[in-house]
C-alpha cells in the first residue's frame, strides 16, 4: 500500500510531513530509503528556512526579496521531484509551496510555474 507524504517547510521542523490520517506529524528524512545526498539537501533546505527567522523577536525578522522567495520555492520542487523518483512506487509525495500557499500533488502542475 502507497503511503502519502508531504515536503514542506516550517520553522524548527523536519521537512517530511505524514500525510495519512493515521500518521501525523514531521519525521527525519534518514528514516525513509533515500541516497544520502538526497537526505541532506532536505536538511539543507529545511535549514534554510529556519534561517529566515529572528528567533528571537520573529516580529523582526528581515524581509525576504521576490527572487529569494523564487529560489527557495524552485528548491523545494526539485527536491519534490527527486523525492518522488527515489520513492516510487511505495511512495505518494505531495509539496507544500509556500510562495503560491498551496499544496501540488502533480509535477507536471509545477511546468507551467517554472
Amino acid at each position: 500500500m502507497t503511503k502519502k507524504i508531504r515536503l514542506m517547510a516550517d520553522y524548527g521542523c523536519d521537512p517530511l510531513w505524514w500525510d495519512e490520517p493515521d500518521e501525523a506529524g514531521d519525521f527525519d528524512p534518514a528514516t525513509l530509503p533515500l541516497n544520502q545526498q538526497t537526505i541532506n539537501r532536505l536538511y539543507d533546505w529545511a535549514n534554510a528556512y529556519d534561517a529566515r527567522l529572528n528567533w528571537d523577536d520573529p516580529y523582526d525578522s528581515p524581509e525576504l526579496s521576490y527572487e529569494e522567495i523564487n529560489a527557495f520555492d524552485r528548491d523545494g520542487i526539485n527536491l519534490w521531484q527527486q523525492l518522488i523518483e527515489e520513492l516510487a512506487p511505495n511512495y505518494e509525495v505531495s509539496y507544500y509551496s509556500d510562495r503560491l500557499q498551496k499544496l501540488l500533488t502533480n509535477p507536471r502542475e509545477v511546468e507551467v510555474l517554472l
